[in-house]
């Protein structure tokens, strides 16, 4: 029986097959990477992402198709950690929206004179309450992962679509923040109208939630974030509005239903926690339509040069 002859393998080949899929979002990784390294700012999360990618990346064509595919998310990973620098430069303290949203929202959803929604659930709570709310935002990132993955096993060309929205509801919601930098609800509980564009970021109510747990779980999580003045528009509430929009079109009436008091759970969580007025949440659902929108008009676009490269790597 003849064996097939492989072709011998040289490093001019090897170097041809890893430029294959996924190298574009290695070299961008790397290269962040290197520039944290050089200003003195490197963490420990830096050198485990970029550790992963690249092993990926020469490890098997499989797995450098899975790191092309996962390009939105780490776009958004270096978007989202590169704000911390760019704060500076573009969050003011005569550009930051404080008062003025809040006077927005009392004019449009006010319960009582001079009582926003905020203002109403900052006095009138509850340990229950608390940790009824709490829920959708403690379980928001594992409740996307759940969405795709079924997407994925139910009908995977809308993973895609879903992925790159997910990206662009972020890209405007970075630059709504630095565009229009905005106070939330619990920063003007406790300063009122003086903008301090120092003020580090705040798990306001959740703080609740962690001494009653005897945890410290949303306020190392919601501490950790590039800036205080980052609530419109609300990503908490783009996420529910995002898995409903995409989710849709192939989810049965149950789930559809779930869908639905996912988002408006989410939303209710958002005022009660003090993390946002409502005009952030309904920014945030417009900010996940748009996502949607633009994403499908890119991979469209984008779907045709896709082909082409296949056919050319194929030859």
């Amino acid at each position: 029986m003849t064996q097939i002859e492989r072709p011998q393998a040289t490093p001019r080949t090897y170097l041809h097959e890893i430029r294959q899929p996924g190298w574009p979002v290695v070299l961008v990784t790397l290269a962040y990477v290197d520039v944290i390294a050089l200003i003195g700012d490197l963490r420990p999360e830096h050198i485990a992402v970029a550790c992963l990618i690249a092993a990926g990346w020469l490890a098997a064509n499989g797995f450098r198709i899975a790191i092309r595919a996962s390009a939105p998310i780490v776009l958004v990973i270096i978007g989202f950690d590169s704000l911390r620098y760019l704060r500076p430069l573009f969050v003011t303290a005569g550009r930051i929206h404080g008062c003025d949203l809040r006077g927005v929202e009392l004019a449009l959803f006010g319960v009582a004179p001079d009582t926003t929604i905020a203002d109403y659930f900052n006095i009138h709570h509850s340990p229950g309450f608390d940790l009824f709310f709490a829920i959708p935002y403690a379980a928001f990132i594992y409740v996307a992962i759940l969405y795709g993955a079924t997407m994925y096993f139910r009908d995977r060309k809308r993973v895609r679509p879903g992925v790159w929205a997910y990206a662009f509801i972020y890209l405007i919601a970075f630059t709504c923040w630095m565009a229009f930098p905005a106070a939330p609800p619990w920063y003007i509980q406790a300063h009122g109208c003086v903008i301090d564009p120092g003020a580090g970021p705040s798990a306001a109510a959740l703080m609740r939630v962690d001494a009653a747990l005897g945890i410290h779980y949303f306020e190392g999580f919601y501490g950790r974030g590039p800036t205080a003045f980052g609530a419109m528009p609300s990503v908490h509430n783009a996420y529910p509005m995002l898995t409903l929009l995409v989710f849709w079109p192939i989810a049965g009436w149950k789930e559809r239903v779930a869908s639905i008091l996912y988002a408006l759970w989410m939303i209710c969580a958002s005022l009660y926690l003090d993390h946002h007025w409502l005009i952030d949440g309904f920014a945030g659902w417009a900010t996940a339509a748009l996502g949607v929108i633009f994403a499908r008009l890119f991979v469209s676009r984008a779907a045709p040069n896709d082909r082409a490269i296949g056919k050319t790597a194929a030859s």
